[in-house]
């Protein structure tokens, strides 16, 4: 994807946060692609988006899908495209979760030494979201020392539900302070703002959420099956920006400073010195993960506790901006 531009590169959702995302990592990249496809649906037609020095158009119907296409809207539209993607033989890579529990479709992390024949079908799956983040810190620890357990509790910022979420905190906002009637909630099962939600989603009969159910196959795909993972989402009043506390067990023993090194030889993450640890806002426009507060876990002979921080929308989209540029320099 370097030297003389030939590719047309189509984005769906390319008017959604995450489809801005992966259009700026794009041009921020200087990525050389031949002519960029923004598709997004009815309410954003007549917008335009700035990309390497043109204002291109969005187009409202996917009559071109290009040579290859980033899938960044909801999963029940990608899912439709991936079809179309199909039929049409254009390569595509779904960063919108849809395809995360498809065994036949690859789920890829660039920074996990991903092979390129993993790249190489009509579908990939790029990790997003918590469990991308994790993957990154947790594989470290894998490689050290072996992982048994890991339980990760998620604040989840509202960037996660899209640009909707974060004009309803927004909204919300702006009416508390200003004293007005709060606006009905339409993206979360009530007010954000000024709260704490205990959970994101709706649950199963065992009390689980289909955003923790997600995390946890997703890790142990990256991971290994055999990992036992427990995750709890919970939604914050922040824009961008995940923290998650997460607490691991290693198979063998693993002293902080063997962790420490661990991490410093570790691609896409980077620690940050002191006792009080990165807080969400300062990984925002980041595409590593921060972790900072690791201490030993008192109930656990094997265990460490780690604080780590993610953008999680520039992190999945700069992970598959460089997936799809590894797929292209093999081909």
């Amino acid at each position: 994807m370097s030297g003389r531009p030939t590719l047309r590169i189509s984005v769906v959702g390319a008017t959604g946060a995450l489809g801005r995302e992966v259009i700026s990592v794009l041009d921020e990249r200087h990525v050389a692609i031949a002519e960029l496809l923004p598709i997004a649906t009815d309410r954003s037609l007549g917008t335009v988006i700035d990309f390497q020095g043109d204002s291109v158009p969005v187009y409202t119907e996917a009559h071109d899908l290009g040579d290859f296409t980033f899938l960044c809207a909801p999963p029940d539209v990608c899912r439709e495209y991936v079809r179309t993607a199909l039929e049409r033989r254009v390569p595509a890579f779904d960063l919108s979760g849809a395809l995360a529990d498809v065994a036949e479709v690859p789920l890829v992390v660039t920074d996990l030494g991903t092979p390129p024949a993993a790249l190489s079908g009509p579908v990939v799956a790029s990790a997003a979201g918590s469990a991308l983040a994790w993957a990154l810190v947790l594989a470290p620890l894998e490689r050290a020392a072996g992982l048994c357990r890991v339980v990760g509790t998620v604040l989840e910022a509202v960037s996660g539900h899209g640009l909707r979420g974060i004009e309803s905190l927004h909204d919300e906002t702006v009416a508390l302070l200003s004293q007005r009637e709060m606006p009905d909630p339409s993206v979360f099962p009530g007010p954000v703002a000024f709260d704490c939600l205990p959970r994101v989603g709706g649950v199963d009969p065992d009390g689980h959420t289909g955003r923790e159910r997600a995390l946890a196959r997703d890790v142990r795909r990256l991971l290994g099956e055999n990992l036992r993972v427990a995750a709890s989402v919970l939604q914050v009043p922040t824009f961008t920006g995940d923290g998650t506390l997460l607490a691991v067990e290693t198979e063998r023993e693993l002293p902080l400073s063997d962790a420490l090194a661990a991490f410093e030889k570790a691609p896409g993450v980077a620690l940050v010195e002191g006792d009080f640890g990165p807080t969400t806002r300062s990984t925002a426009g980041s595409a590593e993960v921060l972790i900072g507060r690791m201490r030993s876990d008192p109930s656990s002979p094997r265990g460490l506790l780690l604080w780590i921080v993610a953008d999680t929308l520039r992190l999945a989209a700069a992970n598959a901006v460089k997936l799809a540029e590894t797929r292209f320099r093999a081909n």
